[in-house]
């Protein structure tokens, strides 16, 4: 089994780490991620309420902040990840590519509608005997389509992106692991592999060759760098294991 492992690539994570106060609600989300069974028991909801959690505090100066932000996608990558490799791909998706909340803005009547996250615009704004061609034309014409809540990992990125805290080795680590996420969901879909069960039974009744090349193009993402940085978090803010 090939597990990538990321710490001692990533470098250091967040430009001019000052010392700050003690920080209790940082250090209060910090320990509460620690609780978490990370591959088991993580989902996109409880990311996203840390997420809108530690945003909600508004303290972009402090270092710890950019830390525990790139601990929440170090944790979404590892979520992203594992639904990948066990062929969760429309969960995977939901994380990578699938926005969070899209509002479709009619102009005439004047209407808001929130977009169904798992239906396409022609499913669910089709009207019967249209086309798809006819109903998407509709829609050109007469809304406007607006995305709210992205999904969370290219949300994550590009605010450590924008943020000029992060290191470029530490964005360029998440990047490739995004990459690995779609390859990895490409590559079972390519071979037609749709379920956890499958994917087990064409490794096991695989030559040890073939068996290798498959577990090459699965993600394994360890978790390493997660927990190092969260004991980075616990030492700026105070909080020492």
């Amino acid at each position: 089994m090939h597990l990538h492992s990321n710490a001692d690539d990533a470098g250091y994570l967040v430009r001019d780490e000052t010392p700050t106060k003690p920080d209790g609600s940082i250090r209060r989300l910090n320990n509460a991620i620690d609780k978490v069974a990370v591959l088991y028991e993580t989902n996109e909801h409880l990311i996203e309420d840390w997420l809108d959690e530690l945003e909600k505090q508004n303290d972009e100066k402090n270092p710890a902040y950019w830390l525990l932000l790139a601990r929440l996608n170090e944790l979404t990558l590892l979520c992203a990840g594992n639904y990948a490799d066990n062929c969760e791909f429309s969960a995977a998706g939901d994380l990578l590519v699938n926005p969070r909340q899209i509002m479709v803005h009619f102009i005439d009547p004047e209407l808001t509608v929130i977009k169904k996250r798992h239906a396409s615009l022609s499913e669910q704004f089709g009207r019967k005997g249209q086309s798809r061609k006819c109903i998407l034309q509709r829609l050109a014409n007469h809304a406007t389509i607006e995305t709210k809540r992205p999904s969370l990992l290219p949300h994550l990125f590009k605010k450590m992106q924008n943020s000029g805290r992060v290191s470029g080795t530490y964005l360029a680590l998440a990047d490739t692991r995004m990459k690995q996420i779609a390859d990895t969901i490409g590559f079972l879909a390519s071979w037609q592999i749709s379920d956890v069960a499958e994917l087990y039974r064409r490794i096991a009744g695989s030559t040890p060759e073939v068996g290798a090349y498959i577990e090459s193009n699965l993600c394994r993402f360890k978790n390493d760098l997660f927990f190092a940085i969260g004991n980075d978090v616990r030492r700026i803010v105070g909080n020492p294991l």
